[in-house]
């Protein structure tokens, strides 16, 4: 067995294998984030149960057309209005088909279903420069986006460039290999050689000459001297060239881009065939093994989750169809990190303003993955980032509607939230309101530097004219909805707004961000608008939400507060 056919039975072994396995995690139990919800594999059984021969021969049709349209055409780019992102993905996608199907797999295609097929003859050798063009296009654009393009640009990770230049040395290995075999004289002597194994030195000599002439070729003097390149010697080469070179080798010029290659590869170029081979069969190879393990694998999920969809011709992402546990596991694979999500996301100025990168949705994704089944995956650290950015999503759907593969985000983020309570992060407000006075003044003890950062900028809490002209008159607490509605426990309502006022008035700031109607407080602004002093009431509740954020997160990072902003700790406990 050759080198070349070990190292492809091993890629491709590896290819498999991982695909496999990257596969079974979709109907595992434990990678699906259902919290509630079936697992994946009761999911599918479910499915398959409920997809009787009326229904499955009635789904039939749709499912046909979700294949054909968006995934050959990726005709759903183009009803989402991006025609640029149309003609990036689909001449990447049908580039790369095309080369594989007609190029590295001709032996199995085109020869048996082509009669007559050479890799050499018009139109396939046009085809292949035609698809390697589509992709190289394709790729220009991706490259161009994530470059230029700031909101690209900043969701961009190392993996995402490793991917374009990966598929970038496999399109320009492909043609400066083409082109170097045009001028290779090693690649004349080899088809000599095996079309004429005992062939008449003049005539030889002949087809050097034409071939040099006419198709550039470059031979050494040894084998081509000047003076053999005569007008008698072009004319024989060119007869011999018609009866025995013009049925499988068509003119170069059909290779639109290989073959000014070659002629700027000439005369250097001649000697690298070999070397380039390797480089482009490496390249080849190595991405072949990947696939399963980097972005790549989407070429396989993508159409999957796709198809998945498309058994429920409904768009809601708040009603997931019965495949929605494995469309969930599915989905996690699926995505590009293409960002075009992050780039339409309500809560970007969010993340402008936090630098937290798990508010971005494309960002949240990836930490999903390692996250799903597994919480040891992420850090503490990580996981109440994670847990951080999924709160401060809005569930607008803007996601869900502009991402091309067309992952059902929405419920991810659902789920993301319930699965980072269930491991100890709920919402930030109900894990501040958990915290009584106590931790508050041993916060306040153990982190006056923090305090003394927080306190540098401007403050409402800090100013006694905020509450110089508050007169008690409870004007605030008689328009607030919450004390208007009916049959609210009395915990719910601990304390009125103009109390709430008085404890930070007189400096009782840790029972003030104890109190459970700070948390429970709709900032719907009316106690401020009604207030006869003009006393900025929800501002205040605002900065005192804000504070208390503030304070623990600064002194988390600051390590001063052991596990208390990952661990919540009810009112009571011992500080």
């Amino acid at each position: 067995m050759s080198l070349f056919a070990m190292i492809l039975w091993a890629c491709l072994a590896v290819c498999l294998g991982g695909a496999a396995w990257r596969m079974a995690r979709w109907l595992a139990p434990d990678t699906s984030l259902a919290v509630p919800g079936l697992p994946p594999s009761r999911a599918l059984a479910s499915l398959l149960r409920s997809l009787s021969w009326p229904k499955a021969f009635s789904a039939a049709p749709r499912v046909g057309l979700t294949f054909l349209v968006d995934i050959l055409l990726q005709g759903h780019l183009l009803r989402k209005g991006s025609l640029w992102r149309w003609i990036m993905h689909f001449a990447l996608f049908a580039g790369f088909s095309g080369l594989l199907f007609f190029h590295a797999l001709d032996n199995f295609i085109s020869r048996p279903f082509f009669p007559g097929y050479e890799p050499t003859l018009a139109p396939w050798q046009f085809l292949r420069n035609l698809f390697g063009a589509m992709a190289a296009m394709g790729l220009g654009i991706a490259l161009c986006r994530r470059l230029f393009v700031r909101d690209m640009r900043r969701t961009s990770r190392f993996e995402d460039f490793f991917t374009l230049g990966l598929i970038g040395l496999i399109i320009a290995s492909g043609f400066f290999l083409e082109g170097a075999k045009m001028v290779s004289p090693a690649a004349f002597d080899r088809m000599a050689a095996d079309y004429s194994p005992t062939p008449d030195a003049a005539d030889l000599t002949a087809l050097r000459a034409f071939w040099a002439t006419e198709s550039g070729m470059v031979f050494p003097v040894d084998s081509l001297p000047r003076e053999a390149v005569t007008p008698e010697n072009l004319e024989k080469g060119r007869e011999i060239s018609e009866m025995s070179c013009v049925p499988c080798h068509s003119p170069p010029s059909s290779a639109f881009v290989s073959a000014p290659l070659s002629r700027l590869l000439a005369p250097a170029g001649a000697g690298l065939t070999h070397a380039l081979w390797w480089v482009h069969v490496l390249g080849c190879l190595f991405a072949l093994a990947w696939l399963p393990f980097g972005k790549l694998f989407h070429i396989l999920s993508t159409p999957v989750g796709i198809l998945l969809r498309g058994l429920d011709p409904g768009e809601e992402a708040a009603r997931p169809n019965a495949a929605a546990p494995l469309a969930r596991a599915v989905g996690l694979d699926a995505c590009t990190h293409c960002g075009i999500c992050s780039r339409h996301c309500s809560v970007l100025p969010s993340f402008l303003a936090l630098g937290t990168p798990e508010i971005l949705p494309s960002e949240k994704l990836l930490s999903m993955r390692r996250l799903a089944g597994k919480s040891g995956k992420l850090t503490p650290a990580a996981l109440a980032a994670f847990s951080e950015g999924g709160f401060v999503c809005t569930e607008c759907m803007r996601c869900t509607v502009v991402c091309p593969s067309r992952i059902n985000l929405q419920d991810l983020w659902l789920v993301s939230k319930r699965e980072a309570a269930r491991l100890g992060h709920p919402e930030l407000a109900v894990r501040l309101r958990s915290y009584g006075p106590e931790v508050w003044e041993k916060l306040a003890r153990r982190a006056r530097p923090v305090a003394r950062t927080l306190a540098a900028s401007p403050s409402l809490l800090d100013n006694p004219e905020t509450f110089a002209c508050c007169v008690q008159c409870s004007m605030c607490t008689g328009v607030c909805p919450i004390f208007r509605l009916p049959d609210i426990p009395a915990a719910e309502v601990d304390v009125s707004p103009h109390q709430l006022m008085n404890l930070v008035r007189m400096g009782l700031a840790d029972h003030a961000l104890a109190a459970n109607f700070l948390w429970n407080c709709t900032t719907c602004y009316k106690c401020q608008e009604h207030c006869p002093q003009g006393i900025r009431v929800a501002d205040v509740l605002y900065e005192l939400r804000n504070l208390a954020h503030a304070k623990v997160e600064a002194a988390a990072r600051a390590g001063l507060l052991d596990d208390l902003a990952a661990r919540p700790q009810a009112k009571g406990d011992a500080p």
